[in-house]
């Protein structure tokens, strides 16, 4: 009986084995994403402005957002464009339009909270600070610093 479930639990572990080596691992925060980066911001009311050193005032630059039911998290060192639409009060969210660095569009939607965070950055004339959910579209230049300052 003993050499039985020994050989029933070495089978089974070896039989798990293959397919936890192939899965991916999850990607987490990196370095990289407290980054600051160089953006072009338009605001909801249509004013364009152009920023460096932008990223969330506190945490990793990382959008938290919603796929259908699904909690997702996307690093801005993926991330080419953002589009917000207007918040849905009966929805308590708002859609964005996310274009990936690869080209591909992934249709999402954040709450109040993530509209809430604030960005901050340099612009020509000074200091720049702004919500999410005041933005109407955010393009990613390029990075501007990688260190945490």
């Amino acid at each position: 009986m003993f050499r039985t479930a020994v050989l029933v639990c070495v089978c089974a572990a070896a039989a798990v084995v293959p397919f936890a080596a192939a899965s991916p691992a999850r990607a987490g925060i990196e370095e990289i994403d407290y980054a600051t980066y160089e953006a072009k911001i338009t605001d909801k009311k249509g004013v364009t402005t152009e920023v460096s050193d932008l990223g969330y005032a506190t945490g990793a630059n990382i959008l938290l957002a919603y796929r259908g039911e699904a909690e997702v998290e996307i690093p801005f060192r993926l991330i080419r464009t953002i589009e917000i639409g207007d918040y849905v009060a009966e929805q308590r969210r708002a859609p964005v339009t996310v274009v990936l660095r690869s080209g591909r569009s992934v249709a999402l939607e954040i709450d109040s909270i993530e509209e809430g965070r604030l960005l901050k950055g340099k612009a020509e004339f000074g200091e720049y600070r702004i919500r999410t959910g005041k933005i109407r579209r955010l393009e990613l230049l390029s990075l501007s610093h990688t260190d945490r300052a």
